[in-house]
């Protein structure tokens, strides 16, 4: 493999790395990098006051300008997934309102395994222009769910549940409910809800209520009853009323019944408010919402199993007014292969000075790449050239009889751009001319000292405009390693300055603000770095080979002037003109 192909191979090489070491990944997993963004979601347990396990919940998660930029995002909210904190289990959920334009939307996540006091987080990835709705609105709710109503439709309540409970009547809505839209109920017109959620055993009954008028909130006819009455909300039971809870005002209030089969109890925002014992009795007919109450419910659910209080703890922190369970960390970036779009963070905090610096960094870089391909190239042709004039300069027999000079001979193609062969024919050249001079003065074969003084005058002097060649364009490496990082640095200090005046004219001091312009500002000196590292060993390279071949040519030069002199200089007195001829060994590409 050439020394250019290696060298190109290496400067791959290089960039591949600096790129990877740009975008390296976090220590954590990415779920799945056809997501260009996630956003860390904490479930804060304690916060909330849950103090049980809850082993399956349905949990509320509210998406604003505030947590959630819906610009990364398909308009439809299609691209949206759930995974739980693991990074690695995906999560069913379904939105219940979704306002693109507004930028609200209203998700329920399927979250398992909440311990109280321990961290625990969902994430939500969404940026993937291809992926389809994925949503699974029956399967967030467990199997112990026989009734959902969101109230997020036209006409009766629908079930969110696979089970189909949909009821009767209660088409009026209020658009502004703690939930999305809730549930209005005049007083006269109350909602039936289908004998086929309530069928015996343990129950569970939650709702999220606004006060409003005296009267039945819930009833099982013949077996159990939500009653609201001064102010004050009971069970009643077999005939037994608990011991009344406050029940008024302008917030809404998050109510569950239970009953496991000993004992009917009532929870308010979570924490116990009141019970009577025994089972409950087998009902008379169909369930009814608002019999003789008018006000409003949201989110209204039937279970099966009596759920502990602690699912009524984490539906009173998540779901209402100033919810505390959740919370969402800055949104996370990444291009394909899962590491941080650091590159891109950088490239658009780049202020407009700071570009201007890059790119002459850049037009420096490729004019230093040029100028050590272009001479690396140029040194292999010399290199190989000479080699190939030295073979066949070495085959020629020494001159005899007539000594009209320094044999003429062909050293074929190959060593066209050899400088030894442009030295030997300068000295070739040099020499017939003095020895022409000397058959006009009657001295055929021999030349005076001065005459070899002048062909190595030629020889040096040569030498020293093929020295020049060498050398040309090699100052723009030179500037390329010592300007480069000054440019660069220039560069950096009029970004940190800029990023500043900009803070001072914010008149406040924010870190999320502040940080992406002081790091674009530093990729100017990385710019100045990256364009200097490479020119200084490519530089260095070149001066190396550079010495090379001044040094082959300067030995060849010698070894000319010498031959030349064994042979055809004068004598002086002793000899006199035409003095004899005493022959020279031959040089052999070992002196060059």
């Amino acid at each position: 493999m050439s020394l250019v192909s290696r060298l190109k191979r290496g400067a791959v090489a290089g960039a591949l790395a600096f790129a990877a070491l740009a975008a390296a990944t976090p220590a954590h997993a990415w779920w799945n990098a056809d997501f260009a963004f996630r956003t860390r979601i904490n479930l804060n347990v304690a916060a909330a006051g849950v103090t049980g396990e809850v082993a399956r919940a349905p949990v509320l998660i509210r998406l604003h300008s505030g947590n959630f930029n819906f610009a990364d995002v398909k308009p439809d909210g299609s691209d949206l997934r759930f995974v739980a904190g693991d990074d690695r289990t995906p999560l069913k959920f379904h939105i219940e309102s979704w306002n693109h334009a507004e930028q609200t939307a209203l998700v329920w996540v399927d979250v398992q395994g909440l311990q109280p006091g321990a961290a625990s987080a969902v994430y939500a990835y969404y940026g993937s222009p291809n992926a389809a709705a994925e949503q699974d609105v029956a399967g967030t709710f467990g199997p112990d769910y026989r009734l959902v109503y969101h109230f997020d439709n036209e006409g009766a309540p629908r079930d969110a549940t696979a089970n189909g409970n949909n009821a009767q009547g209660g088409e009026t809505r209020n658009a502004g409910g703690l939930i999305g839209n809730s549930l209005v109920l005049d007083g006269t017109s109350p909602v039936t809800l289908p004998a086929s959620a309530f069928s015996g055993g343990p129950l569970s009954v939650s709702f999220w209520a606004k006060p409003g008028t005296d009267g039945t909130v819930f009833t099982l006819p013949g077996s159990v009853s939500l009653i609201a009455q001064g102010g004050q909300l009971y069970i009643e039971q077999g005939g037994q009323r608990s011991a009344g809870v406050a029940f008024a005002g302008e917030s809404a209030v998050h109510a569950a019944l239970t009953n496991d089969g000993q004992t009917t109890r009532l929870f308010i925002g979570g924490q116990p408010a009141g019970e009577v014992a025994g089972a409950l009795p087998a009902a008379t007919g169909n369930a009814q919402l608002g019999l003789g109450y008018a006000g409003e419910i949201d989110e209204f659910r039937v279970a099966g199993v009596a759920l502990p209080q602690a699912a009524f703890q984490l539906a009173a922190a998540s779901e209402g007014q100033g919810a505390r369970l959740a919370s969402a960390d800055t949104a996370e970036q990444v291009k394909s292969g899962g590491g941080h779009d650091y590159l891109g963070i950088l490239f658009k905090a780049l202020t407009v000075d700071a570009w201007v610096v890059i790119l002459i960094l850049a037009a420096m870089l490729a004019l230093a790449m040029w100028v050590l391909v272009s001479k690396i190239r140029l040194f292999g042709r010399i290199e190989k050239a000479n080699d190939n004039f030295l073979g066949a300069y070495s085959q020629q027999a020494r001159r005899s009889g007539d000594h009209d000079g320094l044999p003429a001979f062909d050293p074929g193609p190959d060593a066209q751009d050899s400088t030894l062969a442009h030295l030997y024919r300068i000295g070739r050249s040099e020499l017939a001319e003095r020895l022409k001079e000397g058959r006009a003065s009657g001295s055929r074969f021999a030349i005076r000292a001065q005459s070899i003084a002048a062909i190595r005058s030629s020889l040096d002097a040569e030498q020293v405009l093929i020295a020049q060649q060498l050398s040309d364009k090699q100052g723009l490496l030179t500037n390329a390693i010592s300007g480069g990082p000054f440019i660069g640095l220039a560069g950096t200090v009029l970004g940190v300055m800029v990023t500043f005046a900009m803070v001072a004219a914010a008149g406040e001091v924010n870190i999320n603000a502040i940080a992406p312009g002081i790091a674009a500002a530093l990729l100017a000196t990385v710019a100045g770095l990256i364009v200097a590292i490479p020119s200084m060993f490519g530089y260095n390279h070149l001066l190396t080979r550079q010495k090379k071949i001044t040094a082959r040519n300067q030995i060849f030069a010698d070894e000319l002037e010498k031959r030349i002199a064994e042979t055809w200089q004068d004598g002086g007195p002793a000899g006199g003109p035409g003095g004899q001829h005493i022959p020279a060994p031959a040089p052999t590409a070992k002196a060059a």
